[in-house]
């Protein structure tokens, strides 16, 4: 293809999230499930040797495959920044390197921002692998709901109507406005970028943050629902010695909990509205830390002994009334909205 006849419109980058295992598959089911001819740059992160291996001959066999070598860790948002400064199409898609991409995912965020004319696209979002026969929607469309408390902060949550719900079973298939997306796959115009410029330094909440610096800015967020991404969450049970250090920089609960104080500080929010982000990369870290030698060791002096393994540490169930109460008020109004769309 002439590129002066038929100009490349989009870049797509892959972005280390908090493991390495699936990036030469994300990298290689990209090239498999994409039609229009478009630009790759895989910001690799500093993975282990056998991976960085896997994306040298990727680099070699596939075309307009870029990788940006990387000699230490960084955070997601670091990557993100770092990429945006070497794009130079139209668009460009940001997918993590642990995400599946359907067929026609690309050609439907394009055509939707074409059509829509505007600068932030994002897909369906699963939470299993996409042969699952569940097709459980992780994200489909993000609302993001305010209260204004007593003390005047905001009481802020995100929330996702349909999460949990089979793709099959989504009422909705409309083209509709969104209040958030995900890094996990997001499309925008490089102008747009530009417009509201680098990420914040944030390793949490770094979604969300975007997401409200775009609407203030006038512009709007679309949901392209004949767009599929999907993530296994199951896959941190499976990782790599070096991807177990990544995943622990990556949630590390001190970053994470300055990370959420800076971003309450930056929109005027109220403490209770970061209080489920902290719990839950306390959960999910530990389902790494947990599997590390030292407690490996540890549990089997203790079975030696005759005792039992350690009990697996979890974080106690959270429960916020008021942010429960946001949510109920909110699904009441959802429901309202769906039923009037249906009819």
């Amino acid at each position: 293809m002439n590129e002066r006849e038929n100009p490349i419109r989009t870049t797509v980058v892959v972005v280390p999230r908090e493991s390495f295992n699936m990036f030469p598959e994300v990298v290689r089911g990209v090239y498999e499930k994409t039609s229009p001819i478009f630009k790759m740059l895989v910001m690799e992160g500093n993975a282990p040797e056998f991976i960085r291996k896997e994306l040298r001959a990727l680099e070699k066999a596939k075309p307009n495959c870029k990788i940006i070598w990387s000699d230490k860790f960084r955070y997601p948002h670091e990557f993100v920044n770092q990429a945006i400064k070497l794009v130079d199409t139209e668009y460009v898609v940001f997918i993590d390197n642990d995400v599946e991409v359907d067929a026609g995912w690309l050609e439907a965020l394009v055509t939707c921002a074409d059509e829509e004319k505007v600068g932030c696209v994002h897909p369906v979002y699963l939470t299993v692998k996409l042969n699952d026969p569940t097709r459980k929607i992780h994200v489909a469309e993000g609302r993001l709901l305010r209260k204004r408390m007593a003390n005047g902060q905001i009481l802020l949550d995100s929330t996702m109507p349909y999460s949990g719900v089979s793709l099959e079973q989504y009422p909705d298939r409309r083209r509709k406005e969104s209040e958030f997306f995900e890094w996990h796959g997001v499309l925008f115009r490089k102008s747009l970028l530009d417009k509201i410029g680098p990420l914040d330094d944030l390793n949490i909440a770094e979604h969300v943050d975007y997401s409200l610096r775009i609407r203030n800015a006038g512009e709007k967020i679309l949901l392209e629902p004949k767009s599929v991404v999907a993530y296994e969450y199951e896959r941190i049970f499976r990782l790599d010695p070096v991807s177990k250090r990544y995943f622990l920089y990556r949630w590390d609960v001190g970053r994470s909990s300055a990370s959420l104080d800076k971003f309450r500080s930056k929109w005027n929010l109220h403490p209770l509205s970061t209080a489920r982000r902290l719990h839950w990369v306390k959960e999910h870290s530990n389902k790494v830390r947990y599997s590390l030698m030292p407690y490996r060791i540890l549990n089997k002096v203790r079975r030696m002994l005759g005792m039992g393994n350690l009990p697996f540490s979890k974080e106690p169930r959270l429960h916020i009334p008021e942010i429960e109460q946001l949510q109920k008020e909110s699904s009441v109004v959802r429901r309202e909205e769906v039923g009037a769309a249906a009819n």
